[in-house]
């Protein structure tokens, strides 16, 4: 690496010390939606879209979502369909594919890509524009997005190999320039030495323990059942919208019925469906609980003992990958009150587990790559090093000094600190997701009056006359809920 390059290295990490990181943004929307200052984020992430980088869809999303939760329905469903621009942008190809900022983006980070979003922010958005449409009276827009969220669904598995692919190719392409444009013989076979690291106990412990991840077994796609990534709060909604609209709403329950067996809310639906039986003055509440995990960095060393380099070459072989940290829940005893009864609230989706299942998938790549990178990293550190040490003795042989001995250490000590400025793990998520969705039916009371409870928080209802869809989203403990209604008559 040439003196220039290390200069500019240096030059961008005492820039990037002076601004706000995208982890700064992050923690600061964790705080006011946990909170409830819900309109509170939305000026920041809604010019940091404006700016259209590679974040620009998690910046759409996260505006998108705190004004849904604001409940500025025109803005957020326009925030929203801005997003939905830049998902059919990124499912023409794999954000991989695209190549990334600079000619070896790979061998940077995953954060040289384009936030591409996963499987539940797609859904999630198509969901929540339909709750906006439907509370507004838009019944057809309403079907609309809820159509898009299950094509959504049905295209995550085929979705999820394309990148795999594409990450893999893009992967080898950009390990193998970065050693030939640093001239040092790539030391032994890669796949080997990966497959060795991955395979070593001791560190498959720790990413274990730090990230609940087993490269072994976890994220395989070929062996998720549907539920692992199906969400079936989106199809439930799905399915009551057509019942209550009187279109083919049968199979949408009939599939949330597999989903989650057990949920007395579900097989009463999907039962009552079967039958033909119209619902008359019904009630179903959602309640969107707490924040999903978000993701926090972990650094690690490569175990390079079990790569035949020559260590005392190596300055440096640090990995950065991301675990997953659970958040609160908004309450935890939730239950509805309605005509002198209490009816206790059931869990219809499990969001965590959603997303720790997309995680995985991205995890079993994610761990590939970074393990790829610091080996390459590594043996072209070696290979300098071993250089350099061949050309000091070529000169102590013939008794003068030589100008290569001292390029040769300076490009080591430039490869290593390149590779220390770019390690860092790809943190960017939607974080306004809900850690769990909860789901109760009730007969609408004759004054249309009714009360959700939350740890004994008590949310104040009236609903008209007719067939009622609520829903509540309350992000934290102190954050008052957010409440929207569609009503059918």
């Amino acid at each position: 690496m040439k003196i220039w390059k290390i200069a500019v290295a240096a030059l961008a990490c005492a820039c990037a010390a002076g601004c706000r990181t995208t982890k700064d943004v992050l923690d600061d929307y964790e705080v006011a939606l946990s909170t409830g200052n819900y309109a509170e984020p939305v000026q920041e992430t809604s010019e940091l879209a404006a700016e259209k980088d590679g974040s620009q869809l998690l910046w759409q999303l996260l505006a998108g979502g705190a004004l849904y939760m604001a409940d500025d329905k025109e803005n957020a469903i326009a925030m929203f369909d801005s997003a939905e621009d830049a998902m059919h942008a990124n499912d023409a190809t794999s954000v991989f594919a695209k190549g990334g900022e600079g000619a070896l983006a790979m061998m940077t980070n995953d954060r040289a890509f384009d936030y591409d979003g996963g499987g539940q922010d797609r859904v999630f958005t198509c969901l929540y524009k339909a709750i906006d449409f439907m509370s507004s009276g838009k019944h057809d827009a309403a079907r609309t997005e809820l159509n898009r969220a299950g094509q959504h669904q049905e295209n995550w598995l085929w979705e999820r190999r394309k990148d795999i692919a594409a990450a893999a190719k893009k992967m080898k392409a950009d390990a193998d320039a970065y050693v030939r444009q640093n001239n040092a013989p790539q030391e032994g076979n890669r796949d080997t030495q990966v497959g060795t690291v991955l395979g070593d106990a001791a560190f498959r412990s720790q990413v274990q323990a730090q990230c609940r991840f087993d490269p072994a077994t976890s994220g395989n796609l070929d062996a998720l059942a549907p539920r692992d990534y199906m969400n079936p709060y989106a199809e439930h909604v799905t399915g009551v919208f057509r019942w209550l609209s009187g279109d083919g709403a049968r199979n949408y329950l009939k599939d949330v019925a597999a989903l989650v067996a057990g949920n007395p809310v579900v097989a009463r639906d999907f039962a009552e469906v079967d039958r033909g039986i119209k619902p008359s003055n019904q009630v179903w509440i959602y309640v969107e609980d707490g924040l999903c995990p978000c993701r926090e960095e972990w650094r690690v060393d490569l175990p390079l003992g079990l790569l035949p380099f020559v260590r005392r070459y190596v300055i440096y072989a640090g990995m950065a990958l991301p675990y997953l940290r659970e958040r609160a829940h908004g309450a935890i005893n939730w239950s509805v009150a309605a005509g002198g009864q209490n009816v206790p609230m059931c869990q219809l989706a499990n969001v965590d587990a959603l997303l720790k299942t997309e995680y995985d998938v991205y995890m079993r790549g994610a761990l590939t790559r970074e393990i790829t990178r610091t080996i390459v990293k590594v043996g072209v550190q070696v290979a300098l090093g071993v250089a350099a040490d061949a050309a000091e003795r070529r000169h102590e042989k013939k008794g003068k000094s030589g100008n290569d001995y001292l390029a040769l250490k300076l490009a080591q000590v430039g490869v290593a600190t390149w590779a220390m400025t770019t390690t860092a793990a790809d943190l960017r998520s939607w974080t306004a997701l809900p850690k769990t969705v909860k789901v109760a039916r009730v007969d609408r009371p004759a004054d249309g009056r009714l009360e959700v409870v939350a740890d004994g928080q008590r949310i104040q209802l009236a609903v008209p006359p007719g067939n009622s869809m609520v829903f509540l989203r309350k992000p934290g403990p102190s954050a008052y809920p957010v409440v929207k209604m569609a009503t059918f008559q």
